[in-house]
């Protein structure tokens, strides 16, 4: 059976180790439903067809149905229960899947979770907190050139996002841009930044937040250390099939990626820009660079 955990249940959260013996089939899932702070350390969900609520999906064994309930204060023969537990459709990369699901059964409380993301509304209340960059915000020029460098000068060194896979899924009028997606067995390396508020105004404002181009996520992000640690990134919320991106961008990738990326996920990159999408004029750069073929 599944169950479609927003709150405390999730990765990193008060009481996410009741969900040790459950296996994570996604972390990037939706349900209808808006979320309210709450007054306390987890969220209320309310049911709402015309607003998201993001969490996490995962396959549970009976048993542990049992200890949810207890926890959420819910049983079928109580008439005015904690939490009410209801069967829904829960979206996620690989298709629409039924689960059970908590919602709130009485009037909201607190305000509404911005960016409908529990672990995001918690993460970013930190003054400093980890930003895994996978696209063109690894690229140094960049950021110069939008004079906002100084703001991006703590760097962790190479992150690797396992179980997704660099897309192209979100399109501009000059080509694609990237995205993150799941994808069991794949992986992603990016450059892990330690930022402050103002960076994260700023890549709020570029990565076109409230345009809703991109949402912010949490990922968890495996440093040259060997340890995992949560971090804030961006994914593209309506994705669509997959274009080449145009040069400028590819190549801000490379340039940026190139300074700390492993030499065959780079070599993976190159690949995808020349063989897969062919992108002009990139063959052309790397030949500048040096590159042979």
């Amino acid at each position: 059976m599944k169950v479609f955990v927003y709150g405390s249940l999730c990765k990193n959260q008060e009481n996410h180790y009741y969900m040790k013996e459950a296996t994570l089939l996604s972390e990037q899932a939706f349900v209808k439903g808006t979320l309210y702070t709450g007054h306390s350390y987890y969220p209320l969900l309310l049911k709402d067809a015309q607003e998201i609520t993001y969490g996490e999906l995962y396959d549970i064994p009976s048993s542990l149905l049992e200890e949810l309930d207890e926890l959420e204060g819910y049983s079928k023969e109580t008439e005015d229960p904690y939490f009410v537990r209801e069967t829904c459709e829960v979206s996620t990369p690989r298709g629409v899947k039924e689960a059970f699901v908590y919602y709130w059964p009485r009037e909201a409380q607190g305000e509404v979770v911005h960016n409908h993301d529990w672990k995001v509304h918690r993460y970013i209340q930190s003054d400093h907190l980890y930003y895994f960059a996978y696209g063109s915000c690894m690229d140094n020029s960049r950021l110069c050139d939008h004079g906002v460098d100084h703001l991006f000068t703590t760097i962790k060194g190479k992150g690797k996002l396992s179980d997704y896979r660099l897309a192209f899924s979100t399109h501009f009028e000059d080509g694609s841009r990237a995205d993150i997606i799941e994808d069991p067995g794949a992986h992603v390396e990016g450059v892990v930044y330690e930022v402050g508020k103002e960076a994260r105004e700023y890549l709020y404002q570029r990565e076109g937040v409230e345009t809703k181009v991109y949402r912010p996520t949490i990922v968890h992000v495996e440093g040259d250390d060997g340890i995992t640690f949560q971090a804030l990134s961006f994914t593209v919320i309506e994705k669509r099939a997959e274009i080449a991106p145009p040069f400028h961008y590819a190549e801000e990738i490379h340039r940026g990626g190139s300074k700390y990326l492993s030499e065959n996920y780079m070599k993976s990159i190159e690949y995808k820009f020349l063989e897969e999408w062919k992108v002009p004029e990139f063959r052309a750069y790397l030949q500048r660079k040096g590159w042979k073929e």
